[in-house]
């Protein structure tokens, strides 16, 4: 019979040490929780002396194990002093009911969604869906300021992990100068600046290095070849990353309680009414463009007006396309 997972023994361990009503022994233990091999049949001194040894020293494992992760092992002596037992108290060892309010849920449901496309997404969501059925029902808190390209988070763990595996990747760019076209690049690093996500590495088509831009990276992005297939250069060009680049400034009008990943940017220096006003530092137009309207109501451009132009052509272009 295979070996079960360490993980999978101590779990057996916890739901028998909780189970028991008075304690169970080391030989109960040994026999009878799945994980730990029993008392061998027709073995010899030496053979038994042997199996005793190891049940010991994986148990004793477990047990520091199981404390460490606090769950409380409690060993049951006898009225000598001897030890005799364990066992778990369950009233000790449940955790606390998990309380959650609103806002609460609210930002974990947009962690959730930041990370549905990781290796754990699934889980991340099965966990909130957990959460959000155990607590209590309240006005459900919307998060206008969690506007985002979820097309973008799929990139970027994506390309993280080829920088780590050195592996090359493919994906459609869509760039000023050659419009949308297939990139295939060996990654060296992702940079943020100014908020914005970079891919530098090395295009292969044009043999040369690049910086791209994560947001504008468009559809899937596929890793190709074997990990370990180039080299990543001691000193990696940055070009105009390294150092602050043409960086302009915009004023926002924002709504109390909105737009938190503006403000941690920006700064505050006025207030118009029910708006605040805050001066954001950005490099790239259609960025900051991105992050207004994707606050809805709850923000506006105030300057640059060049900006302001650009939001209005964006709604004008909007509301065409939804009428058809």
């Amino acid at each position: 019979m295979a070996e079960l997972a360490k993980e999978e023994r101590l779990l057996n361990l916890i739901v028998a040490l909780s189970s028991t009503r008075h304690r169970l022994t080391r030989d109960q233990i040994r026999n009878t929780v799945a994980g730990y091999d029993p008392v061998p049949l027709h073995a010899d001194e030496e053979e038994s002396r042997k199996a005793a040894e190891s049940f010991e020293r994986k148990f004793e494992r477990d047990k520091k194990e199981l404390r460490e992760l606090g769950i409380p092992v409690e060993t049951v002596m006898d009225a000598h002093g001897d030890e005799i037992g364990y066992r778990v108290r369950p009233a000790e060892a449940a955790l606390p009911a998990i309380e959650l309010t609103s806002p609460e849920l609210a930002i974990l449901n947009l962690a959730a969604d930041y990370w549905q496309d990781a290796v754990l997404g699934g889980d991340a969501r099965q966990a909130v869906v957990k959460l959000t059925s155990s607590a209590e029902h309240g006005p459900r808190v919307e998060l206008p300021f969690a506007g985002r390209a979820t097309r973008a988070s799929a990139a970027f763990g994506v390309l993280v992990e080829a920088v780590a595996e050195r592996q090359p990747v493919r994906f459609e760019y869509s760039s000023a100068s050659t419009g949308l076209a297939t990139r295939v690049v060996e990654p060296w690093t992702v940079v943020l600046r100014q908020g914005v996500a970079y891919l530098i590495g090395f295009d292969r088509d044009r043999e040369a290095p690049r910086t791209f831009r994560v947001q504008r990276i468009g559809g899937r992005v596929t890793r190709i070849a074997t990990p370990g297939s180039y080299e990543i250069p001691d000193e990696i060009p940055l070009g105009l990353l390294a150092d602050s680049g043409d960086v302009h400034t915009a004023t926002v009008a924002l709504r109390p309680e909105s737009g938190h990943v503006l403000r941690r940017r920006g700064t505050v220096v006025d207030i118009d009414g029910d708006w605040d006003l805050l001066e954001i530092p950005y490099a790239h137009e259609d960025s900051v463009l991105a992050e207004v309207l994707g606050l809805g109501g709850s923000a506006r451009i105030v300057a640059p007006p060049e900006l302001v132009a650009a939001v209005t052509r964006h709604v004008d272009a909007a509301l065409e396309a939804t009428d058809g």
